[in-house]
C-alpha cells in the first residue's frame, strides 16, 4: 500500500501543484492554522510539495517534514530554497524513529488509507507524551467529498469520511477528537475537508470538540 502511494506521487509531483489544488489548500490552511500555533515544533509527515510544511515555517515553526515520495519532496525543498525557509526535509522514515514532537500533522494523507488505525498508530510513536495530532480527510457528508472519490479513481483512490468515522478511529488507538473544523467551505454538509485535532485519551484534555 505504502510504495504503491508512493510510487504513484513519484509520477504526479510535476503536476500536483496548480491553481485548482492550490485554491482548496489555502482554504484548508486557515483552518489548520487555528490548531497549530506560531514558533510550533512539528513533524509534518506526508508533506508533499511542502503547502502547510512551509506555511508553519513562515509562521515562526520549527519544521520536520517527510514524505515517502521524493520526487514531491524535492519540490518542497526547491520552494522553501527559493523563499530563504530553513526547513529539516527526510525521505528517509529510519531517521524520523525515535524521535517525537510536540505537534504531528498529518494532511492530506489518510484520504489513501482504507484502514487509518495502522497510519495512526505509527503517528502516535512520533508524538511527545502531552502532545496533540493535527489531520485531515475529505469530508463523506459532503457532495464535494464524493465527487473527490470519483475522481481519484484515476490517480490514487481516496476514501471520504464521516466526523463519527473520524472519532471511533480515534478511540480505537486511544486518542480523543478535540477539535473538528470544516473547511472549503466551513460548511458541515458542505465542507470538503474534515480538519481533526486528538489528543490521547488518557491525558483527559478539558478541551471540547468545536464544530465549526
Amino acid at each position: 500500500m505504502t510504495e504503491k502511494i508512493g510510487n504513484s506521487f513519484d509520477k504526479r509531483a510535476a503536476q500536483y501543484d496548480n491553481p485548482l489544488t492550490a485554491y482548496i489548500g489555502e482554504r484548508e490552511l486557515r483552518a489548520i492554522r487555528k490548531l497549530v500555533p506560531p514558533g510550533s515544533s512539528l513533524l509534518d509527515y506526508g508533506c508533499g510539495t511542502g503547502r502547510s510544511a512551509l506555511d508553519h515555517a513562515r509562521r515562526g515553526c520549527r519544521v520536520t517534514a517527510y514524505d515517502l515520495s521524493s520526487n514531491m519532496l524535492s519540490f518542497a525543498e526547491s520552494k522553501a530554497g527559493h523563499d530563504g525557509l530553513n526547513l529539516e526535509f527526510i525521505s528517509d522514515k529510519k531517521l524520523l524513529t525515535y524521535r517525537k514532537w510536540p505537534l504531528v500533522t498529518c494532511i492530506g494523507v489518510l484520504d489513501y488509507y482504507p484502514d487509518p488505525r495502522p497510519l495512526l498508530r505509527e503517528l502516535d510513536q512520533y508524538l511527545e507524551e502531552d502532545g496533540k495530532l493535527i489531520l485531515t480527510w475529505p469530508n463523506a457528508l459532503s457532495p464535494l467529498g464524493w465527487f473527490y472519490f470519483i475522481g481519484s479513481r484515476l490517480t490514487v483512490p481516496s476514501t471520504p469520511r464521516t466526523p463519527a468515522f473520524v472519532q471511533k478511529a480515534a478511540g480505537e488507538v486511544g486518542y480523543q477528537v478535540t477539535s473538528l473544523l470544516y473547511a472549503f467551505p466551513s460548511l458541515p454538509f458542505l465542507a470538503f475537508t474534515l480538519v481533526v485535532e486528538m489528543h490521547r485519551r488518557s491525558l483527559q484534555h478539558n478541551s471540547k470538540m468545536q464544530p465549526q
